[in-house]
């Protein structure tokens, strides 16, 4: 799902605290029906639909779903992108936004390094940016400096096994080559946060774009499993740049502000979910984990736990779960086939009433709304009940 927006407006109200939108959907169950969600990824539809929803896909036959998921998460599934030395440098989903957006927008996903990949990591990250004009699949530059009239791109990811910045923007800074291989912000008084390795990784960045082209007023905001590990704007924090690196030291001249663009035509309309290892040995294989992905116009947060994704009660064990093919599947034991199926919603509504007369049926989910839904299975013999998400 996708909405496109022209403007976003934001209050301070005094030192009262604004609940993140994530908390009003446990386990992100129903994130994307929220007016200020303009995108979001769960990845919970069967592959090629995913796959079919992104304008160029990099090693398709690369990806896969994986039953790993963050914790909290109301989904079943996360993506597994990987890569085969000496065949591939991993794979990619990229997607460009009409018209993009043209002023403060929040993104935040999960990511699951795998310590396997540790010494091998090149770029692996979600970026965030926009080209003039705008392009239906990744042309990243890299060592150009400048085109602030033709690129932006945003990313927080692993450098040399800590995370920091990577980025391209109108008036970046080269290194001592005169080359611009990416600007590195978390420095100096800053401290880079080491790469979780094996854990998964709540990454969220709000990016404002400068308004009008000539000033120096954007922004750039990061959040590490919700710490606050950076924050650069006109006149905070205080430093000094070394070639392509500024170190944050307290009493030196205020940070200048982003010039992100310096031609109005250029703003942010893309996403790239990456993963790229062009340096695993022939035959070794290496991947990523991604999940939850949003994009809004205001603070998301990290995942609100969802209650459950399957709730099963021993020893009858009910099963109500959602499989690839989008299928909500009830097992129920032996001694209640036979029985009435319920489903109940959140508001307790109840959403399909049916007789079972075996131990297994499924149906499509296509009546079901984003939510959690409790299954209620009875007879005379008895009655169990489960609770499953449906997340997109």
């Amino acid at each position: 799902m996708y909405r496109p927006i022209t403007f976003a407006l934001f209050f301070l109200c005094g030192t009262a605290l604004v609940a993140q939108i994530s908390a009003l959907y446990p386990g992100d169950a129903g994130i994307g029906s929220d007016p200020r969600v303009l995108f979001t990824e769960q990845f919970e539809n069967s592959l090629p639909v995913i796959q079919g929803n992104y304008d160029d896909v990099m090693n398709a036959a690369g990806m896969s779903l994986d039953t790993d998921v963050p914790p909290g998460s109301a989904g079943l599934h996360s993506i597994r992108i990987t890569n085969m030395g000496g065949q591939n440098n991993g794979g990619h989903l990229y997607k460009r936004f009409t018209p993009g957006w043209d002023s403060t927008i929040y993104v935040r996903y999960y990511v699951k390094y795998p310590q396997t990949s540790q010494g091998y990591i090149h770029h692996e990250s979600v970026w965030v940016g926009g080209y003039n004009p705008m392009l239906p699949y990744p042309y990243p530059r890299a060592g150009d400096c400048g085109l602030g009239d033709a690129r932006i791109s945003i990313a927080y990811e692993p450098i040399t096994n800590a995370m920091n910045t990577y980025m391209y923007w109108g008036e970046m800074h080269n290194d001592p080559n005169g080359d611009c291989w990416g600007n590195v912000l978390i420095k100096g008084d800053s401290v880079a946060r080491p790469v979780p390795f094996d854990q998964w990784l709540c990454v969220e960045m709000m990016i404002k774009l400068n308004d009008p082209d000539t000033a120096h007023n954007g922004e750039l905001r990061i959040w590490h499993n919700s710490e606050e590990v950076g924050y650069w704007g006109p006149g905070f924090p205080t430093g000094h740049w070394l070639w392509d690196k500024f170190y944050i030291t307290a009493g030196e001249a205020p940070f200048q502000g982003f010039r992100w663009r310096t031609d109005a035509a250029l703003n942010l309309n893309y996403l790239w979910i990456e993963y790229y290892d062009d340096t695993s040995p022939a035959g070794i294989s290496h991947h990523i984990l991604y999940d939850h992905l949003v994009v809004a116009t205001e603070r998301i947060g990290p995942l609100e736990p969802a209650t459950a994704v399957v709730e099963q009660h021993e020893p009858e064990r009910l099963q109500c779960i959602i499989d690839p093919s989008d299928h909500l599947i009830v097992r129920v034991p032996p001694g209640i086939e036979h029985g009435d199926l319920r489903i109940v919603d959140a508001a307790g509504r109840v959403i399909v009433q049916h007789t079972i007369s075996s131990g297994t049926m499924d149906m499509d989910l296509d009546r079901f709304a984003p939510g959690v839904y409790t299954c209620e299975v009875f007879n005379a013999n008895g009655q169990l009940s489960a609770r499953f998400a449906k997340a997109w």
